[in-house]
């Protein structure tokens, strides 16, 4: 499963973040083929938005400095995930829809071989 990856030190605020809505909505799914994350952008494009990959960690922010097409008051905000073991970083896609940001992590098909492994 996917979890969000936190500092220690912030996690106090990122539980009074959530609470209070300070930071966008956020809805995490898994399918039988990729995990979903959905992340409430109103007013947004892609070229308002960063998502970047690093060491097993997704990456997305936003740092406010762009304006939006609209009026709409979308904070400022970075997020990060662990990356399951069984995604395809190189096929992780996404895009943004109607105020609706949507990245698709594929779950990898490869299946390890069992074989046996004869010793010298």
């Amino acid at each position: 499963m996917i979890k969000l990856f936190k500092d220690p030190f912030f996690n106090i605020l990122d539980e009074f973040a959530t609470i209070d809505h300070l930071g966008p909505k956020t809805k995490i799914n898994k399918t039988d083929d990729s995990y979903l994350i959905m992340i409430a952008v109103p007013g947004l494009t892609k070229d308002d938005l960063k998502i970047m990959t690093k060491e097993g960690v997704l990456k997305i922010s936003f740092d406010g400095d762009q304006k939006s097409e609209t009026n709409h008051f979308v904070p400022i905000f970075n997020k990060s995930y662990d990356i399951p073991d069984d995604v395809n970083e190189k096929e992780i896609s996404g895009k943004v829809e109607n105020g609706l940001l949507t990245i698709n992590l594929p779950i990898s098909k490869k299946k390890t071989l069992e074989r046996l492994i004869s010793l010298n």
